[in-house]
């Protein structure tokens, strides 16, 4: 069974959201690992499909479904900021109109708060839609 990395939250909390997160350190914001049946995941990004379908008009081939980041690329931006404690990922609409994904690193204040001139964000290199950037993606069910 697939594991889950995920926050561990303390269920004696009251309300549905979770405490905020304490983006001084990594020490409160502790991760726990969570077996997960594949397809609670897979509900995960059908509902999204359904949600972006369900829109007027339809957003199902508009909106990102998915992002892909290299390797590469996120070690870089983890060696530029060895001290961060997080990597924030943030949507956003191109001058062309299509929807984007970049992140960048936290450390105990956003990432765009940063005034250094050799700031390092991260793009995403190929989005999906369109298919062909998440082929063979059982998560995502291209459906033809």
């Amino acid at each position: 069974m697939p594991i889950l990395l995920t926050r561990n939250v303390d269920n004696s909390m009251s309300g549905p959201e979770p405490g905020p997160c304490d983006f001084s350190g990594s020490t409160p914001n502790v991760m726990v690992e969570q077996p997960v049946p594949l397809g609670e995941l897979k509900a995960r990004c059908d509902r999204y499909r359904q949600y972006l379908a369900s829109l007027q008009p339809s957003q199902e081939d508009t909106m990102m479904r998915a992002a892909n980041f290299t390797t590469e690329s996120v070690l870089r931006l983890i060696q530029q900021y060895p001290a961060s404690s997080f990597i924030r990922v943030y949507y956003g609409i191109g001058e062309d109109g299509r929807h984007v994904i970049f992140m960048g690193a936290v450390q105990g204040e956003p990432s765009f708060a940063r005034t250094e001139a050799e700031a390092l964000y991260v793009d995403d290199c190929c989005l999906c839609p369109p298919r062909l950037n998440c082929q063979e993606d059982g998560l995502l069910a291209w459906q033809e």
